[in-house]
């Protein structure tokens, strides 16, 4: 029989040499001092990317003074109107709608019935709660009181009604696909007890407009600017830029010129090639990504010759998209700009028709015209805006070589704008450079609000088609993706074929900024980098979860790195490291 080995003998024989042991705690300690190492390494990234996200002031130039920034007195500036005011959802970086101030949103009754509920803790920029009220009381009021862009959007709502402070529910005439997008993402929440009772003259309530966006506008002056404040108190986090201010600079070479002289903070129009090549500099940055605004030739429908559809068409086949978007001051030779030739939605947006819907027909043109006869064409086009004034000379020298008298009439901004008509007046143009509003692309509900026949306030054109209105009642309500996208081609074929407008091109972004400034920018699909989640921290951001939509393109930009995730995920590792090296350490200690 084997001798039996005391407890003390067995630990003594089990226990490593002391050699082992050291090297074993060597190694251990190593592992802890890299899990330390790596911690600060992780929370010394993250405050080095919260502090390229802080500034205490960023001034962005803007056109010329755009009232007092309410939703019924802007008419440009609706970037500046979302600093002050929220919406029910907000369009992720994607560009899909995600929640905003709607802590979450269910769907009922077949898509006919949405019940939001709110966070709690929202407050107006003079301290009041917002709660459901005012919810129902925006939406009834713009529902009641005629808005060009977001009453439209309201056609499928039947009522609205707080459930209780914190809940809201929509009932509406049939399921909206598009609901999530317009007018939920779209339309600003209003202070029921601001503009309740509000005189039907008045267009807003007295005074600085008060919203519960993450700034507050404190200044307004006519002649010179604008000047926000961050909402130190706002429900997603104290924004990262204390002070916005918003210098008027009308003329884009001024602008220009404002940036090298160090007097703006960035450009948040989309650059021009020449102007990238200008201001390509160590001291600036650039973020690309694609912009849903397009440019447009837009007809008059209401008299000669464009009342007449083979005129348009004639027009059309006179016009090489391709050749104008390589355009240098347009696209810089290529890439700048994208032909719309595959019609009046993005070539990235999830609901754009494949296949060229304009082509350059040359040879039909030259028929076209010889056996019209049009009078010479008028092409009307904004003498501040080169790369508009530019779109305008390609299409006269196009019409030229198709055999078409035509010339380019430079006016003012405020002159164009009487002339189509956008100031309610009687249209006095026959063809004008226009653009193109992004919504549609985002969701092609709004081409009712563009090209309907009815309640359609941005139809400067006059079109009129009882087809097109029969196609947009069916793309508004229809909740097959499949089918929906069927019926949006056939929309972009008829108005392709009807040509009230031609689209020109989309013009690629390209927004330069000073990153020693600030350097938070984040580009939102669609739209660029003046949007509200550029000054907002990155840890209380909402979530970019969105319902499920077509694909839109993401975007792109110059930065590069593992990004706010890794980061975090890099501290949560080496929190772990640490936890496992000292619990081992902990153990040799005992044993």
């Amino acid at each position: 029989m084997l001798p039996i080995p005391s407890c003390r003998s067995a630990r003594a024989e089990a226990r490593p040499s002391r050699g082992v042991a050291l090297a074993r705690r060597a190694r251990l300690i190593s592992l802890a001092v890299i899990a330390v190492v790596l911690a600060s390494l992780a929370t010394t990234a993250v405050s080095s990317a919260e502090a390229a996200r802080a500034a205490e002031r960023v001034r962005i130039p803007f056109p010329g003074d755009d009232g007092s920034l309410t939703p019924y007195t802007f008419e440009l500036g609706y970037p500046l109107v979302t600093l002050i005011y929220d919406t029910l959802m907000w369009r992720s970086r994607n560009g899909a709608p995600a929640p905003w101030l709607a802590r979450s949103m269910d769907k009922s009754d077949a898509g006919k019935t949405l019940t939001i509920r709110l966070p709690e803790g929202v407050r107006w920029h003079d301290g009041r709660a917002l709660t459901a009220a005012d919810v129902a009381f925006t939406y009834s009021y713009f529902a009641e009181r005629f808005h060009p862009r977001f009453t439209p959007q309201l056609e499928a709502v039947r009522s609205v009604e707080a459930l209780d402070a914190q809940t809201v529910e929509f009932t509406l005439s049939h399921p909206s696909p598009g609901f999530s997008d317009q007018p939920l993402s779209d339309v600003p929440i209003l202070p029921q007890h601001l503009w309740e009772g509000l005189p039907r003259g008045a267009s807003a309530p007295e005074g600085l407009p008060v919203g519960s966006g993450p700034y507050r506008l404190v200044e307004h002056r006519r002649e010179a600017g604008y000047r926000f404040e961050a909402n130190r108190g706002y429900f997603l986090g104290r924004p990262t830029v204390e002070n916005i201010d918003v210098p008027f600079i009308a003329d884009f070479d001024r602008t220009v010129r404002a940036l090298e002289a160090r007097r703006i903070d960035m450009i948040p129009a989309t650059l021009p090639q020449a102007a990238r090549d200008r201001l390509r500099r160590a001291e600036f940055k650039t973020r690309f990504g694609s912009t849903y605004a397009g440019t447009t030739l837009m007809f008059n429908l209401r008299e000669a010759p464009f009342d007449e559809a083979s005129a348009r068409r004639a027009v059309a086949s006179a016009l090489d998209l391709r050749r104008i978007a390589r355009n240098e001051t347009i696209g810089g030779g290529g890439g700048a700009a994208v032909p719309a030739d595959r019609g009046y939605l993005h070539p990235g947006s999830g609901w754009t028709t494949p296949g060229a819907v304009y082509r350059l027909e040359l040879a039909r043109a030259r028929s076209a015209f010889a056996r019209l006869k049009l009078p010479q064409i008028r092409v009307m086009a904004p003498d501040n805006d080169p790369v508009a004034r530019e779109a305008g000379r390609e299409v006269v020298l196009a019409l030229q070589r198709a055999g078409a008298s035509a010339r380019l009439q430079e006016l003012s901004a405020s002159r164009l704008s009487a002339a189509v008509g956008e100031d309610g007046g009687s249209p006095s143009f026959q063809a004008a450079i226009w653009s193109s509003p992004p919504l549609a692309s985002y969701d092609p509900d709004f081409l009712r609000v563009e090209f309907g026949s009815g309640q359609a306030p941005l139809n400067y054109s006059g079109y009129r088609s009882a087809d097109f209105d029969e196609l947009a009642e069916r793309v508004a309500a229809e909740t097959n993706p499949r089918e929906r996208r069927r019926l949006v081609k056939d929309e972009i074929d008829l108005l392709a074929q009807d040509a009230p407008v031609i689209p020109l091109f989309f013009r690629e972004g390209a927004f330069v900024f000073r990153p020693s400034i600030y350097d938070g920018w984040t580009y939102v699909a669609g739209k660029g980098i003046l949007d509200k989640r550029s000054f907002l921290p990155l840890v209380m951001r909402p979530s970019t979860r969105a319902p499920a939509a077509p694909p839109t393109p993401g975007s792109q930009n110059t930065d590069s790195g593992i990004g706010t995730l890794g980061l975090v995920s890099l501290g949560l590792l080496s929190v772990v490291l640490v936890i496992v090296a000292l619990g081992l350490l902990g153990r040799m200690r005992s044993g």
